[in-house]
């Protein structure tokens, strides 16, 4: 009001005053406060602007956010979702964008948690600004950036990396001998402990150690999202191996790690992707030549050895056992990939088996322990009818092998066509059903007790799927018009009839069994299809045969969350579902 006193004397305050923030009285030529100090008492003609100009802070605060909104686009484009997953498992890996690369554990690099994202904005220096009352002073603001060039100081992030810390490395290294091991035993436990965590580990053993987390995540729902990285990563390890100059020597682990990742394009991304990558590791495994490694070798010569001035006799130096084993359980795991995959087309097979000069896998207790123990050849364990199994020798994963070679000689078998005369031809026909028979006598004891080996099931239900391919090549393949080959095609099918009931009915029970287990063979649903395929050809030849294929369509279904061979399966068999599930 007018005739109120004013609060403080009119002019401005010292520059003491100001300093201390206290109220000045502007006496002159000195304020009480700079004569008590004793100080200089000094006043500016002018007051500085208190802070920057008026729009600037939320000019500056919009543009932040505008920032801002562009990183969650750029984030949004580079990280997969679902939708993008599910169209880029059907392309190439050469189409995969740069961009979309996850930068994982670098060889030679202890694991780092992942660093947090900072946003790196000018620091505003700033003193007191002036109160309201004006007895604060103000000091002179600083110059602030221009908007411009705002983005050039804000650092965007890029996708955020998979990193593997040790605990995830723990649990993954774990996964894989707890669950994958038991279908895909090719490393030995105590070797690959001895350098999984070495910080400077080669090229080859960093491919093959991302490929065995990659399988490993694919048999956890934990890592699900991260065994898509973890697949990514390890497809640009194998690539980037590939294009070195001058080329690389080709090395067990690579051929290992393109293995291992076969399997899980096969299982979680899509079937010919995963043909294709298994054809790259037969490929390098006939290029190292390990169909043969137990070929008999000219007996070394002797080398002499000068020591202390003396000369000694050196005898050749042995390989180590655990290696040769280590090749031998890959070339044979690459084997049964092959036999059972060409089993869904008909394809032709990429190992002759007529050439395989390798032995059978040694027992696992030897192979963890590393005791050395000779083997049988393929050849010395199959063509005899008759022979007796030898349970305390043999593996599962030898059996599976077994298995596989049966399954192969049967679909060679059929890709052959009947040749004049047919006694050929129905004697090889018959000798396949006898050895069928045999192994599912073996088997069956095993793949029925309350706890039954996994893989052991898988190679029983592949026996009598075997059953079933020549019950219906002798039903669909006429050995001649004449009298000679009619009396012949009535004969086979008489005597393959029954013997393909039988295992009807034994294929019901042994998928109730597989359905129990998580440890089940990842190519199940291959066996499962043809299994399938066989009830749909003859929906009407007995009750067991009708109530099989709903069985097999709903281990099918339980299977799709891990297993996406089951889901493609499942879709080729989808126009026959409902009519099938809904019969009694």
């Amino acid at each position: 009001m007018a005739g109120q006193a004013q609060r403080q004397q009119p002019g401005l305050a010292c520059e003491e005053c100001r300093r201390k923030r206290i109220r000045c009285d502007r006496g002159t030529p000195q304020c009480m406060a700079c004569a008590t100090s004793g100080v200089t008492c000094v006043v500016r003609d002018s007051c500085p602007p208190r802070g920057p100009k008026k729009g600037y802070l939320k000019t500056l605060q919009k543009r932040i956010e505008d920032l801002q909104t562009q990183l969650e686009k750029q984030q949004g484009t580079s990280t997969p979702t679902a939708e993008t997953r599910a169209g880029a498992s059907s392309t190439d890996n050469n189409d995969i964008p740069n961009t979309t690369r996850t930068s994982l554990e670098t060889p030679g690099n202890v694991p780092q948690w992942p660093a947090q994202v900072e946003f790196q904005l000018p620091l505003l220096h700033m003193e007191p600004w002036g109160c309201f009352d004006g007895s604060f002073a103000s000091s002179p603001f600083p110059s602030l950036p221009s908007l411009d060039n705002l983005h050039e100081l804000v650092q965007i992030p890029k996708e955020t990396d998979l990193l593997i810390t040790p605990m995830m490395h723990n649990d993954l290294d774990q996964l894989y001998f707890d669950r994958a091991y038991a279908f895909a035993p090719i490393i030995q436990t105590h070797r690959y402990r001895s350098w999984s965590k070495q910080p400077h580990k080669s090229k080859q053993k960093t491919c093959l150690q991302h490929a065995m987390w990659t399988l490993a995540s694919s048999l956890s729902s934990q890592f699900q999202d991260d065994g898509r990285k973890l697949y990514v990563k390890t497809r640009q390890l194998l690539q980037a191996l590939e294009s070195e100059e001058p080329c690389h020597q080709i090395s067990l682990e690579q051929a290992q790690a393109w293995t291992l990742l076969a399997i899980y394009e096969l299982t979680c991304q899509d079937f010919h992707r995963g043909m294709m990558s298994a054809g790259r590791a037969f490929r390098l495994i006939q290029m190292m030549r390990l169909y043969e490694l137990d070929v008999p070798q000219k007996p070394p010569t002797m080398q002499l050895e000068q020591y202390q001035g003396q000369l000694t006799l050196q005898g050749p130096v042995q390989d180590d056992w655990i290696d040769i084993e280590t090749k031998r359980r890959t070339f044979w795991l690459a084997y049964t990939i092959d036999r059972f995959t060409s089993m869904v087309d008909g394809l032709h097979m990429f190992f002759n088996e007529r050439l395989i000069r390798t032995r059978l896998p040694a027992p696992e207790a030897n192979f963890a322990s590393g005791r050395p123990t000779d083997m049988s050849f393929l050849s010395e364990m199959i063509p005899v009818v008759d022979l007796e199994w030898p349970h305390n020798n043999l593996s599962s994963f030898s059996e599976s092998v077994i298995g596989a070679t049966i399954c192969g000689r049967v679909l060679e078998h059929k890709q052959k066509p009947p040749t004049r005369p047919c006694q050929e031809f129905c004697h090889r026909h018959r000798q396949l059903n006898a050895l069928l028979a045999q192994r599912i006598r073996m088997l069956r004891l095993y793949a029925s007790l309350e706890y039954p080996d996994p893989i052991i099931a898988f190679v029983t239900l592949a026996a009598h799927i075997g059953v079933l391919m020549l019950y219906d090549l002798i039903e669909s393949r006429p050995l001649g018009t004449d009298a000679q080959g009619t009396q012949l095609t009535q004969a086979l099918y008489t005597e393959h009839k029954q013997q393909a009931l039988d295992s009807v009915a034994d294929i019901a029970l042994l998928i109730a069994v597989l359905g129990q287990h998580f440890q089940m063979h990842p190519l199940t649903p291959i066996l499962l299809l043809l299994g399938a395929r066989f009830s749909q050809s003859h929906p009407g030849l007995n009750d067991a045969y009708i109530k099989l294929m709903p069985s097999i369509v709903t281990t099918l279904q339980a299977s799709t969350g891990l297993n996406k061979l089951a889901q493609n399966f499942l879709q080729l068999l989808e126009p026959q579902n409902d009519t099938w599930c809904a019969l009694p």
